[in-house]
């Protein structure tokens, strides 16, 4: 392990920044308007939310399913519509990413399932031990947060979870000025009754895309009985999850608990982020009538709020509320010993200050209390640190501490720190059912295990590939081992050939850059704007300077900076002002004679790639409609050359690498077009968005070899076209379902293509290097015909048969024609050259023997002068 703290006189920035993403002090400038001390995560939720909403500035009910089926039907029965590329996942295998639920298999302690809250489920066999200790689960469903996870006690092949999440629901929280506040999608509740291989729905929001599960729980002694908690009310299914009635239609359901000795008790708590109806409620009838329980509950309760039964009694029962998201909120932990009919705040947390706020400004979105079940007074309190009480939470002792983390590149599935750190902001956990002193936790950081009730801590995330990376991944035109990019509360990762990645900055990472003439320099960034210098040492350890831009001008949670390609020493730093450095960073000019050019947040920026006095800035719609400004002179001044594009999120901007008068553009939201071209620098545009789906785009690239190819990245994974946007196919071959793609980048010296990932991390594949069009009947059939190869499938060798007619022939009658015959792989790629010669009309058979070919779909395509034809190939080993 190679252990790296940040050196060069950098450790004052350090603390600044991990105290600015842990305690929330913004910024001034900061685009949504929020408190002083709010929640960074909250931020970031915003950010996600308001970039998804539809025309009428809302996150719709529906979208991404409708686009993800239209996108498997057009798979199925167009067999131009895709290329199914083979990708390798790159990692980071040694970084986990946000995970907000996990399950341990009551029957098999050493199979765990995990919930990311962007990446979709994954599963354990090794107890979470070990480098590849991960695998993820497909649904064959668009799922990309897992809210729950439970089983069917007696049988643990019978599994439930929940999707989505959602923190906040129509408009409930008052006076914030961007409004829901919520981290994917949700499609309901999937069920599994063979272990998780195949999965159906069960609770079927198709069509409610905003909604989340945030606890399913199966009656212990009627499996049949199952109760969700969700944002839109409790539900209840009496036939095992087949059909399901609400059963108390309060909203924003955090957590509920089924009483393991009666089980028509339950209760349930309600609200988050001020709610209408917050509070907790519970009934003793099976949900036929509820009751408003407020004794002994604070009069402020804002929620989120969580509960902890002791089993041996189920009168004992702990409850964790967070009010808020601001520092000094005012976390409580109370405790019930009647069943939940009255509750005591609990001594360490009934104060007005910070004493005892263990969630702090994360009350709304992570924390929990555990109940030992062998000792109804030892306690864990987590929250952005985990505390522990052994006098039934009189006082607190903590435990962990998030900033002990180690920097540098760390082992996958080894130590991540010293054994008092765990991850920050603690969102689940989950009891080994033999061990009460073994409990996984769930954080943004992955999963974490104590094994002694909260006195040491380990990381168990080897292979765990969830981290949530933003816009602005860089990848080196020299090195195709070289790619570094920022990922949400994981600070910013350095790909250097190896999947585990080198950890460096802090806080949550933002856009990143490299110097492509010198690749020991490279630049990342944290929240609104905060540039680092990075300049490698020897492999894995790099030195850090900080040379952020001033504090002048709205600036976005995450800001845009770009770094010329041409003259490295070139910056551009994206603020209301834009910012330039001719000596990279050292020094900062406001371009534009000093004046703003946006009162909206920078969302997206790209330069020329020959000339840097060319760059292009898309703007956030927060104040204002959206914007696209460029400059053709180096910043001196500013055109707004929006037109007519849509009013939603220009997320990412991409320059034709040989000709900057060629300029795309892609838009998040939903019901619009998502993908626009300029061949005259942006005085025009041209929509090329039919064919992608009607999802989030949120990235685009162009083939520097070949700049008529162009890729897209969108909330469905990733879109070709080979004929600069006229026409798309979708190329996700064995991605993650729904892959959810931030930024699209191109390793030109192998001819990669990466794709960096908001809860999946970052893959890889080859380019295109000439696009195959597959067809069922060739063209032409009066100049020749292509027979369907024979067998087919085979193995290793098969017969290819085709036709030449005299029609072929030239009108000079050439008594001869070349004819060649190719055989591809599903990117284009020449595999082997079966005919390259001049023959004559009438029939010609070729055997074709792929020993040495992996089992695959390939392409063989006949050519006689201008004209081709081209079939597919199925190769079974």
């Amino acid at each position: 392990m190679n252990q790296f703290i940040p050196i060069s006189g950098l450790l004052s920035f350090t603390l600044v920044s991990l105290l600015y993403i842990y305690f929330g002090v913004p910024d001034k400038g900061v685009a949504f308007n929020e408190d002083a001390n709010t929640s960074g995560t909250l931020q970031a939720m915003q950010f996600w939310n308001d970039a998804r909403k539809n025309s009428n500035n809302r996150f719709p009910d529906q979208g991404l399913l409708d686009e993800y089926y239209k996108v498997k039907l057009r798979k199925t029965t167009d067999n131009n519509s895709s290329i199914d590329a083979n990708w390798t996942a790159i990692g980071p295998k040694n970084i986990g990413g946000r995970t907000i639920s996990i399950a341990v298999n009551p029957q098999n302690l050493n199979t765990i399932y995990a919930g990311s809250a962007s990446g979709g489920l994954w599963r354990s066999y090794s107890a979470g031990e070990g480098e590849n200790a991960w695998e993820y689960v497909r649904t064959g469903f668009p799922v990309h947060g897992v809210s729950s996870i439970t089983f069917a006690g007696d049988d643990s092949s019978e599994i439930y979870i929940g999707t989505g999440e959602v923190y906040n629901l129509y408009n409930t929280r008052g006076g914030v000025s961007v409004r829901e506040t919520r981290g994917s999608y949700g499609i309901g509740i999937l069920k599994s009754t063979d272990g998780g291989n195949t999965w159906s729905k069960s609770l079927d929001w198709s069509y409610e895309q905003g909604r989340c599960v945030w606890a399913v729980k199966v009656n212990p002694l009627n499996r049949k009985t199952v109760w969700a908690g969700t944002t839109n009310g409790t539900y209840k299914s009496t036939n095992a999850g087949s059909t399901w009635n609400r059963v108390h239609d309060t909203l924003m359901v955090t957590d509920l608990i089924v009483n393991p000795v009666d089980t028509n008790t339950v209760l349930v708590a309600c609200g988050n982020l001020f709610s209408t109806g917050k509070g907790i409620y519970k009934t003793i009838d099976g949900g036929n009538s509820w009751r408003h329980i407020t004794n002994g509950l604070p009069s402020d309760y804002k929620g989120k709020a969580l509960f902890a039964q002791y089993k041996s009694d189920p009168r004992i029962i702990y409850l964790s509320l967070g009010n808020g998201y601001w520092a000094g909120a005012g976390t409580k932990l109370l405790r019930s010993v009647d069943g939940g009919e009255t509750w005591q705040t609990m001594a360490a947390t009934d104060f007005s200050d910070y004493r005892g706020d263990y969630a702090s400004y994360q009350g709304w979105f992570s924390h929990f209390v555990v109940v030992n079940q062998q000792d109804p007074n030892m306690i864990l309190a987590a929250g952005v640190d985990v505390f522990k009480s052994r006098d039934g939470g009189n006082t607190l002792q903590q435990k962990s501490y998030w900033y002990n983390w180690y920097f540098g590149r760390t082992a996958a599935g080894g130590p991540e720190g010293p054994l008092n750190y765990s991850h920050a902001d603690h969102h689940a956990y989950a009891v080994s059912p033999d061990n009460p002193n073994v409990v996984y936790l769930a954080t943004d950081g992955g999963i974490f295990r104590t094994t002694d009730f909260g006195e040491t801590f380990e990381g168990l995330n080897g292979g765990y590939q969830t981290t949530q990376f933003y816009n602005g991944f860089s990848t080196s035109f020299t090195d195709s081992s070289f790619s570094i990019g920022g990922m949400q509360d994981n600070a910013t990762a350095v790909y250097d050939g190896s999947e585990e990645w080198v950890r460096v900055i802090a806080a949550d990472g933002g856009w990143t850059g490299i110097n492509m003439l010198n690749n020991h320099i490279s630049y990342g960034s944290w929240q609104e704007l905060k540039i680092v210098k990075l300049t490698r040492a020897s492999r894995g350890v790099y030195l850090e300077s900080y040379i952020a831009p001033p504090a002048s001008g709205t600036v976005g949670f995450i800001g845009p900076f770009v770094v010329s390609t041409s003259d490295p020493q070139i910056i551009y730093a994206g603020r209301g002002i834009v910012f330039k450095s001719t000596n990279s960073g050292t020094n900062w000019t406001a371009t534009n004679n000093s004046v703003a050019i946006t009162n909206n947040p920078p969302v997206s920026m790209a330069m020329s790639y020959t000339n840097p006095n060319v760059v292009f800035v898309g703007t956030a719609p927060v104040n204002y409609t959206s914007e696209i400004f460029r400059t053709v002179d180096g910043g001196s001044t500013w055109m707004e050359i929006k037109g007519e594009l849509p009013h939603s999120y220009p997320m990412d901007i991409e320059v034709d690498p040989d000709n900057d008068d060629n300029v795309f553009v892609v838009f998040s939201g939903f019901g619009i077009s998502h993908a626009y071209r300029s061949t005259n620098k942006g005085d025009d545009w041209i929509n090329i968005g039919n064919g992608l789906p009607d999802v989030p785009a949120t990235s685009v690239t162009v083939d520097p070899a070949k700049p008529y190819y162009v890729y897209v990245g969108t909330d469905l994974g990733v879109f070709f076209s080979p004929d600069t946007g006229h026409s798309w196919v979708d190329m996700n071959g064995d991605l993650p379902d729904a892959c959810m793609v931030t930024d699209l980048s191109v390793s030109r010296s192998n001819r990669k293509l990466r794709i960096a990932t908001h809860g999946s991390g970052v893959f890889e594949t080859d380019m295109i290097d000439e696009y195959i069009v597959g067809v069922e009947e060739p063209a032409l059939p009066e100049t020749f015909h292509l027979s369907q190869n024979y067998p087919n499938p085979f193995n290793p060798t098969t017969a290819i048969e085709y036709n030449i007619s005299n029609a072929a022939m030239d009108a000079n009658y050439v008594s001869s024609r070349k004819v060649v015959l190719k055989v591809y792989d599903l990117l284009g790629h020449e595999i082997r050259t079966l005919v390259d010669a001049e023959q004559y009309p009438g029939t010609h058979k070729v055997l074709f023997n792929a020993s040495g070919l992996a089992s695959g779909v390939y392409y063989y395509r006949l050519s006689i002068g201008g004209e081709s034809a081209t079939r597919k190939l199925t190769l079974i080993k």
